[in-house]
């Protein structure tokens, strides 16, 4: 049976891109077949990777290569894209239309225009798997919390509270960068924009936030964000993105306030609690590997033994949202989200 030759663009995404590439590179039905560094300096790779260019393709056993082209003509069938969250759309959209599968680092963009774009090479290209990264749909704690609303445990949602505890990047000039990295707003804010939707079950069409840069002047934009949401189905939803704290502290957190009961959890290891007034119920405490689980996941989409668990489209959604955010900071409004398009 022929392998499955897999590619990395870029290391800007350093955690992401050594995890995910590792991952892959251990699987026995995988051939990684090369790793672009997209012609950045040595310096670079080191302050993004903790790792040169040359040790890690080195490590992996395969060539290095500097531009993108380059590492095209090693026919790789699906790719990894880790390089600066500003250039994603530039890498994923070409790959795409060639017919190469690819996964996306988190965010999958920092625009609108720029996650539209992925949608159309995708609408173009059926056949060919792109997978948005977004870790928190793999952790146990929150597709528990999720199956139990759905179950109607607390009966209808009216408020729910999720936010996410991220230190703000400055290891690298691109993190620090709100036209390369998209700021906390975007780079964390995905993770309770899309949670918010995903679990509560619909979209969400207005945002009023407030945001303020407390302790991380050296980045562009605001290190610390509350957004308060107005949801299709009429709940309510505040949203939290913590980019200054530095002690230990839930990374993920969720608490949704239903017409019989509430629902909370958080991440780590942490049980998903469901307070009615007939009953407590509490699930059993777990670490979910979340990041290994995603990529696993785009590796069974791309053999074909499952479907992906979020698609472009919903990352489009997502992006609406946070680029309301800032339109609501920028001029001190609440902001109505347009719906219908893609």
């Amino acid at each position: 049976m022929e392998k499955i030759r897999v590619g990395l663009v870029g290391l800007a995404q350093g955690w992401y891109a050594t995890l995910y590439s590792r991952a892959c590179a251990q699987m026995r039905d995988v051939a990684f077949v090369g790793v672009c560094d997209l012609g950045a300096s040595e310096a670079y790779v080191q302050a993004c990777a903790e790792t040169s260019a040359a040790a890690f393709a080195a490590e992996l056993g395969v060539p290095l290569v500097h531009d993108f082209d380059a590492l095209l003509a090693h026919e790789p069938h699906a790719l990894i894209i880790t390089s600066e969250t500003a250039d994603h759309h530039r890498h994923a959209v070409p790959a795409i239309e060639a017919g190469i599968h690819v996964f996306i680092g988190k965010p999958m963009t920092t625009s609108l225009a720029a996650a539209q774009a992925i949608v159309a090479a995708a609408e173009r290209q059926p056949s060919v798997v792109v997978l948005p990264g977004e870790p928190a749909r793999y952790e146990d704690g929150m597709i528990e919390a999720r199956a139990r609303l759905q179950e109607g445990q607390i009966g209808r949602p009216l408020v729910a509270h999720v936010y996410v505890n991220h230190l703000a990047m400055t290891n690298h000039a691109w993190e620090m960068s709100a036209a390369r990295s998209g700021s906390p707003l975007i780079e964390f804010g995905s993770y309770p924009a899309d949670l918010a939707e995903w679990i509560v079950g619909a979209p969400i069409t207005s945002v009023y936030a407030l945001a303020d840069n407390f302790c991380t002047p050296q980045i562009e934009g605001p290190d610390n964000v509350k957004m308060l949401c107005r949801h299709q189905n009429g709940a309510i939803s505040t949203l939290g993105v913590y980019s200054s704290i530095t002690w230990d502290y839930p990374f993920l957190g969720l608490e949704i306030i239903g017409e019989r009961g509430c629902l909370r959890a958080d991440y780590h290891n942490y049980p998903v609690y469901v307070h009615r007034k007939d009953a407590v119920l509490v699930s059993s405490p777990r670490y979910s590997p979340m990041n290994a689980r995603e990529i696993e996941h785009f590796m069974d989409c791309v053999r074909g033994r499952a479907t992906p668990v979020i698609t472009p489209q919903e990352y489009v959604s997502t992006i609406r949202v946070l680029e309301a955010a800032q339109r609501s900071i920028a001029h001190g409004q609440p902001v109505e989200i347009a719906r219908g398009e893609t």
